[in-house]
């Protein structure tokens, strides 16, 4: 069996690889290439003309009936689906506002699991620009301890913080630097994240330290 076949269009001979399938055809495969296959399509396109609004834009006085409560009220009381364009109509939610927030809260209370993991996703992507992943790649890289005193979040800091170690970011660039518990966390912050005053507590503490020795060695 021929393993190429010349194309009925630009009459080029050519493997089998570059013909699409038709079960009907001669060796199971069209007689005009994918080529050119493509060129005559190309050519024979036509875009379709844009419509435009097929109503006039819903103003705030206009009212709506919730699908869920049946009440009718205001447009301004469904949110928003779809913004309106330059051909396109605004499209509001088929439930109100009210319906759509006891929906959302029902929906928190029967998947208490997957509400706490979304609200940590989006508090990770918002407050620090990390994913879920990026924060476990961390956490690993750290040994799952604190990056300055090296402690592990305990069940005494998990009712309080969650049992998970703090992001910690530059105030001032924004970068994340690394993982910290939250008393070290809590302890840059209060010192602004200063190294010089960093460097005057540890000689204060050194040098009140040998004070205290050579006191009590009197």
């Amino acid at each position: 069996m021929p393993t190429s076949r010349v194309c009925t269009k630009c009459h080029v001979e050519k493997p089998f690889v570059e013909f699409s399938n038709a079960p009907r055809g001669k060796y199971g495969i069209k007689s005009s290439c994918k080529e050119c296959d493509a060129r005559r399509h190309k050519a024979q396109y036509e875009p379709h003309p844009r419509l435009g609004p097929r109503r006039p834009p819903l103003v705030a006085t206009e009212s709506k009936a919730c699908r869920k409560c049946g009440v009718v009220k205001t447009i301004g009381d469904f949110s928003l689906s779809r913004k309106a364009t330059a051909t396109q109509n605004a499209v509001y939610r088929s439930y109100c506002k009210a319906c759509s927030s006891e929906q959302a809260m029902q929906w928190y209370r029967d998947n208490p699991g997957r509400t706490i993991a979304n609200k940590r996703k989006f508090n990770l992507a918002t407050l620090y620009g990390i994913t879920l992943q990026q924060y476990e790649d961390m956490l690993r890289a750290q040994g799952g301890v604190c990056a300055i005193c090296g402690s592990a979040p305990t069940m005494a800091r998990k009712t309080q913080h969650g049992g998970r170690l703090t992001v910690d970011h530059c105030h001032d660039k924004g970068h994340v630097r690394g993982l910290l518990c939250h008393r070290c966390n809590r302890a840059l912050g209060l010192l602004g994240d200063d190294p010089v005053i960093l460097r005057k507590a540890i000689s204060y503490l050194l040098r009140t330290k040998e004070g205290a020795v050579r006191q009590g060695g009197q």
